[in-house]
C-alpha cells in the first residue's frame, strides 16, 4: 500500500510540474463531457415538455384520420377521406364519446391593421376548445350556433396578436385571412413553445364551415376528427366503438384492414417520447465524439510526456522500480486527469443548462444518469488512452532510457 502511495505521489507531482500542459489536455474531456450533459439534458427536457403538452389535451383525447403510408418521401391516403358523413355518423351513434370536432387546417397569412403573419388557421367545432382543454386570456369562444351559420369569426394566439396588434386588445377587431374578413372574437391564453420547436401561440381558430366555404370554396374532407372519451377509464371503449362505427361506415368487410387510424393520447405520448429518445441518444453519440477527441490528446501529451522522461524512466528502473510501478505511475496520471477534467465538464454541462433556461426560458433537467455517463465515459477514456502510453514507458530498457538525450 506504501509503495502505491508513493507512485501516487509522483504521478500528482508530474501532473503539477506542467500545470499548464495538464489543463489543456483536460479541455477535450471538459468540453466532451459538458456537452454530453447539456445534449442529454436537452432531449430531457423536450421530452418532459412534450409530455406535459400532450397530457394538458386531456387524458382521453382521440383522434381520427385517413390512413396513409409513406411513399418516394410524401404520405399516400390510403382510404377514402374522413369527412362530414363519419362525422354525423360518429356523433349520433356514439356512446362513449360525447364530444366531437372535425378539423380542417390550411396554410394561410393574416392579415391586421400593423403587420401581417404566415400561419396556419385550423377550421374546428365549439367543442374543440373543451376537447384541447385550451383557454382563453380575453373574449370568448365562437358558439355552436356561429359553426353553422359559418360566421366569420375567429380566436387568435398570442404570436399572432404580437404581430397583428402589437400592444392592444384585438377582441371585436378584424384580420384578413386571405382577404377574407374575420372579426376576432377571443385571445388564446399563451402556451408557448412545444417540444418540437413549434409556436403553440400561432395559430387562428375558426368555425371549420366558415373555412371550408370562404377559404376552401367548397366541402371537402377533414384533415381529422378530434374526440374525448367519458373519461380515461373508458378510452380503450371508444376507441374500439369509433372502429366498429367507421367500418361499418366505410363498408370493410371482415378480414380487410382498416382504411382509417384512431390514435389516443396515450399512444401519441408514447411514439413522441420514443422520438424525442431517439434525438437525446444521437446528439449524445454526437456529443461523445469530442470525448474521444480529448482522449485522442490524453494519449498524444502522455507520449510526449514519456519521450521527455525518458532519462527519468530509466533512473528509475536502474535503481529498482518494477515496470509494473512505472505502468500504474503513468496510468494513473492519465485517469487523474480525465477525472478532473470530466468533473470540470459535468460543473460546465450544469452551468450551460442554466444559461440556455435563462436566455430561452426553455427548461432543462440537468439529468443524473448524463453525469454518470459523463463521468463514467470520462474514466474509460483515462485508462483506454492512456494504457498505451504507460506501457510505452514500462517497457524501456533501463540502459536505452539512460543513454537518450
Amino acid at each position: 500500500m506504501k509503495r502505491f502511495f508513493k507512485i501516487f505521489k509522483v504521478a500528482f507531482e508530474s501532473i503539477n510540474k506542467n500545470r499548464t500542459r495538464s489543463l489543456l489536455t483536460m479541455l477535450g474531456i471538459i468540453i466532451g463531457v459538458g456537452a454530453v450533459i447539456m445534449t442529454i439534458s436537452a432531449g430531457e427536457g423536450a421530452t418532459m415538455q412534450v409530455e406535459n403538452q400532450i397530457s394538458g389535451l386531456g387524458t382521453n383525447l382521440l383522434m381520427i384520420q385517413t390512413k396513409s403510408e409513406h411513399k418516394a418521401g410524401i404520405n399516400v391516403r390510403m382510404g377514402r377521406p374522413i369527412d362530414k358523413k363519419d362525422f354525423d355518423m360518429l356523433q349520433k351513434n356514439s356512446v362513449w364519446m360525447p364530444k366531437l370536432s372535425p378539423l380542417v387546417a390550411i396554410g394561410a397569412q393574416a392579415i391586421g391593421p400593423d403587420g401581417y403573419k404566415s400561419t396556419t388557421v385550423y377550421g374546428v367545432s365549439y367543442d374543440y376548445f373543451y376537447i384541447t382543454s385550451r383557454e382563453l386570456e380575453f373574449g370568448s369562444f365562437f358558439t355552436e350556433e356561429d359553426v353553422k351559420t359559418a360566421k366569420k369569426y375567429c380566436v387568435i394566439g398570442e404570436t399572432i396578436r404580437e404581430e397583428l396588434f402589437p400592444g392592444q386588445d384585438p377582441v371585436g377587431k378584424q384580420i384578413r385571412i386571405d382577404k377574407v374578413p374575420f372579426t376576432v372574437v377571443g385571445l388564446l391564453r399563451e402556451e408557448g413553445s412545444g417540444g418540437m420547436g413549434q409556436d403553440m401561440d400561432d395559430i387562428v381558430v375558426a368555425p371549420y364551415t366558415t373555412i371550408q366555404n370562404r377559404l376552401f370554396g367548397h366541402q371537402r374532407g377533414y384533415n381529422l376528427i378530434v374526440a374525448s372519451a367519458f373519461s380515461e377509464d373508458h378510452i380503450a371503449d371508444a376507441k374500439v366503438e369509433a372502429t366498429e362505427l367507421l367500418r361499418e361506415s366505410h363498408k370493410i368487410k371482415d378480414g380487410d384492414e382498416d382504411d382509417f387510424e384512431i390514435m389516443t393520447q396515450i399512444e401519441l405520448q408514447e411514439i413522441t417520447g420514443n422520438i424525442t429518445g431517439i434525438l437525446t441518444i444521437l446528439l449524445g453519440a454526437i456529443a461523445s465524439i469530442s470525448l474521444i477527441v480529448g482522449g485522442i490528446g490524453i494519449m498524444n501529451i502522455m507520449l510526449v510526456s514519456v519521450t521527455e522522461r525518458t532519462r527519468e524512466i530509466g533512473t528509475r528502473l536502474a535503481i529498482g522500480a518494477r515496470e509494473s510501478d512505472i505502468l500504474t505511475q503513468f496510468l494513473i496520471e492519465a485517469i487523474v486527469l480525465s477525472l478532473v477534467g470530466g468533473v470540470l465538464g459535468i460543473i460546465l454541462g450544469i452551468i450551460g443548462n442554466q444559461i440556455i433556461y435563462r436566455a430561452t426560458d426553455f427548461y432543462i433537467p440537468t439529468a443524473i444518469y448524463s453525469i454518470l455517463i459523463g463521468f463514467g465515459f470520462s474514466a474509460m477514456i483515462g485508462v483506454a488512452f492512456g494504457y498505451f502510453p504507460a506501457r510505452k514507458a514500462a517497457k524501456l530498457n533501463p540502459i536505452d532510457a539512460l543513454r537518450y538525450e
